[in-house]
């Protein structure tokens, strides 16, 4: 099971701007007079983030921590600006015939991988063309129908497809373009098992500099970068222990910035109370949900498949709760699996389950399921108990979101106790699907499509997606339709459909929309120029962030 707001993907995601922009330095060491002198003229620009977990390994084939760091250090196609938008990366222009099946990109002239080798048009074909045949499991999905990529010459790259596709520009910003030099000999068992420093070779624009796991990252400007020379000389990723050890060393100013997903909710106020730190509260791409198992080979009860046992689980939990006691108020209770912050691809015409115990007693009393040895949970008409295991992984905030679920369940006559467990346990759990419940989250793609993917029926495999087991002929014919469909209105109807019939069939339970929280200290950098869904290769390279 591979999650993206946990192997910040896809996914992960994706994505999930999970970094900090950065831009003008500004002096660190105080004076007597409390003004600080000004930096020396060639003193590098260093950027020191707080992280509670840097990655899982440097190769980016199977690597699914922190995947935007990655950005930092290989480039695509094209790139994301903000949620749902994107811009030109490695191509500068890009043309598409009229039957939508020929893609012409004009790729940059000059560009060269950090090693010093070329990148042309022919580089980025072998790229396309090896990520394809090897499957690369991180990103080879993106270009599912990817029938041929060639290069015409250096500058042009032609891509044919076997079907259309409605959203080209989001599919590319996630494959990464590698070099040959590196990756061009080998078989795919040492492709798995390359953990050499030079994995992290690629066109980007940071260089990796050394990497000791559980303690430090460092990455170097690229000064032959294609856009310039990074404004920011030097970054160093610092792990800590828990998140509270980052938030004290952001304020001691032993770090300039956290990572975004290491700032609890319960830290902003004393972050926002405190001395040259500022605090950006942003939307994001990130949702939480209660998984419910849908695989028709797990372990769960049969109770679980009725719909109207989900429609009650769904009046038992208090979302608002949710928000208020663990989030804080840094979340807005959700209703379908396409966060609002996507914009029209959000179904906005769903109204959502209320928050109603009783409306779920009654439901469940309908439908038969009666307490009838008065013990508080209710048992279908074999006589066997609505008890259902329900699990997270550990952590203050789940344990008290646990809470919540378990506690409206109980009010339905559900038996459903909170259990924590460590994260591997609880990957251990697939591919048999031996859960009831999961309260678990994904910060997703700024395109729907990863949203809808999770959900069809190959990625019920060893090392899919899907955490639910969900498998439906319908959503399964609309996920297709949706993929080829190039007309945006159109496409959009069908993704509204297909998050409707999630809705009605319950695979997740989707709780929140959460909040992207970030933190620096401002006495060190200015002008981060924050918005949704920025990450810091975006604000520390382009050339309005420029160092004072």
């Amino acid at each position: 099971m591979k999650k993206s707001w946990l192997y910040v993907s896809l996914a992960l995601v994706v994505i999930l701007a999970t970094l900090l922009a950065a831009c003008g330095p500004q002096p660190t060491t105080p004076t007597e007079e409390g003004t600080a002198p000004p930096p020396e003229e060639d003193e590098p620009v260093t950027l020191r983030v707080g992280t509670t977990y840097i990655w899982d390994t440097a190769n980016p084939t199977f690597g699914w921590y922190n995947y935007t760091l990655r950005y930092l250090l290989y480039d695509t196609l094209v790139e994301e600006a903000g949620i749902s938008d994107f811009v030109p990366g490695l191509a500068e222009e890009w043309e598409v015939s009229d039957d939508g099946l020929v893609w012409t990109f004009k790729i940059r002239e000059g560009v060269t991988f950090h090693d010093g080798t070329p990148c042309t048009a022919e580089d980025v074909a072998w790229s396309l063309n090896w990520t394809i045949e090897n499957e690369i499991e991180t990103f080879s999905f993106y270009l599912y129908n990817f029938q041929e990529v060639v290069a015409l010459d250096d500058t042009t790259l032609q891509v044919t497809l076997s079907e259309p596709v409605g959203n080209m520009e989001y599919l590319l910003m996630y494959v990464w373009i590698l070099p040959r030099s590196v990756w061009g000999e080998m078989s795919y068992d040492e492709i798995m098992e390359f953990e050499d420093m030079a994995a992290g070779i690629g066109t980007g624009p940071y260089k990796l500099v050394e990497w000791v796991e559980g303690e430090y990252l460092i990455i170097e400007a690229n000064e032959d970068y294609w856009r310039g020379a990074p404004a920011i000389d030097r970054i160093v990723w610092q792990e800590f222990a828990t998140e509270d050890a980052a938030v004290q060393a952001l304020i001691a100013g032993e770090i300039d910035a956290i990572a975004a997903d290491t700032i609890p909710t319960t830290a902003v106020q004393t972050l926002e109370a405190a001395a040259n730190i500022e605090v950006a509260v942003m939307e994001s791409t990130t949702i939480d949900e209660l998984i419910i198992n849908s695989h028709e080979n797990g372990t769960q009860p049969e109770s679980l498949w009725d719909p109207a046992v989900r429609l009650a689980i769904a009046y038992a939990i208090d979302k608002r709760q949710i928000v208020n006691v663990a989030y804080l108020g840094f979340a807005e209770p959700a209703t379908v699996i396409v966060p609002s912050s996507l914009g029209d691809w959000h179904n906005s015409d769903i109204e959502d389950i209320p928050f109603d115990p009783e409306a779920g007693a009654r439901v469940l009393e309908e439908a038969g399921y009666v307490d009838s040895d008065n013990d508080g949970i209710r048992e279908d008409a074999d006589g066997n108990p609505l008890e259902y295991r329900l699990y997270a992984t550990e952590g203050a905030s789940n344990a008290r979101i646990l809470e919540i679920i378990s506690d409206g369940l109980a009010q339905v006559g559900i038996s459903a106790p909170p259990t924590l467990m460590d994260e591997d346990s609880l990957i251990g759990l697939y591919p048999a699907f031996d859960f009831d419940m999961v309260y678990w989250g994904w910060g997703l793609d700024p395109d729907p499509d990863f949203a809808m993917l999770i959900f069809t029926c190959d990625q019920r495999e060893e090392g899919g997606w899907s955490d639910s087991g969900y498998c439906d002929e319908a959503f399964e014919e609309m996920y297709f339709e949706q993929a080829v469909t190039v007309d945006h209105e159109a496409r959009r109807q069908i993704i509204w459909e297909m998050q409707e019939k999630l809705f009605e069939d319950r695979p997740y339970i989707v709780l929140t929309y959460a909040n992207t929280i970030q933190a620096y200290r401002s006495d060190r950098f200015t002008d981060f120029g924050l918005e949704a869904g920025d990450i810091l290769w975006k604000a520390s390279i382009l050339p309005a962030h420029a160092v004072e």
